[in-house]
């Protein structure tokens, strides 16, 4: 752990303890749900359609009908383990620069790390955009409903957003706290795609890390089967 990650753990294992929650994005409503990918920039391993389990989240907590930083944590299912990708509403055609939301059908989602593969060694981010019915004028949890469907783009940082596929979320799952999984995009991350850059990969692992053990959770506690 370097210092520099070491030093910004501590206010997220501190926050999370005070807050009983997550430092960042602590409610959020969790589904069930498919993912189409129809580009070639996916890696061969992720299942075609592969089943997703995603959590869609308030950065914040501000109140309801304030601009809030949302939060689509999306997990794929691959031959090789779980991949947590986690998007933030952004400016969008920017990467990541980060951007408020007044409602759930106006925010438009980034990822903060870009990501290498096997097969293309540049660095490109994954966005999301709503698509269909998506709560237009409020940014509560309890107004997310079933389904729920997003467009999917990959792009590098000068380069256009291309169409990658959509993801369609079917079932809204149960809100009880210790069935909640546990996304974190550093250690659900196989080998086979290479998070970028590096510094804030190391970063994050331990900001989340710190934050598991601020609020008493686990990666291993029980966690959702997707079939």
């Amino acid at each position: 752990m370097t210092a520099l990650s070491s030093a910004l753990s501590v206010p997220f294992r501190v926050g999370s303890a005070l807050r009983g929650a997550r430092v960042f994005h602590p409610r959020g409503a969790t589904f069930e749900g498919m993912a189409e990918l129809e580009s070639s920039w996916w890696p061969q391993q992720i299942l075609r359609p592969t089943p997703v389990i995603a959590r869609v989240s308030r950065g914040i907590g501000t109140p309801d009908g304030m601009p809030d930083v949302l939060g689509l944590a999306v997990r794929f299912a691959s031959k090789t383990g779980p991949w947590d990708v986690l998007l933030a509403s952004a400016y969008l055609p920017g990467r990541v620069t980060l951007v408020p939301a007044r409602s759930w059908s106006s925010a438009r989602y980034s990822t903060l790390m870009a990501y290498r593969t096997d097969s293309d060694p540049t660095p490109r981010w994954i966005t999301a955009v709503p698509r269909g019915q998506h709560p237009s004028s409020t940014t509560s949890v309890q107004a997310l409903e079933a389904p729920l469907e997003f467009s999917l783009l990959v792009g590098s940082a000068r380069g256009p957003l291309e169409a990658a596929g959509r993801l369609t979320l079917s079932r809204r799952l149960p809100e009880k706290n210790s069935e909640q999984p546990s996304f974190d995009p550093t250690v659900h991350c196989p080998g086979f795609v290479d998070p970028w850059p590096g510094w804030l990969v190391e970063t994050r692992r331990d900001a989340y890390r710190a934050s598991r053990a601020g609020r008493g959770a686990s990666l291993a506690r029980p966690q959702h089967t997707v079939s």
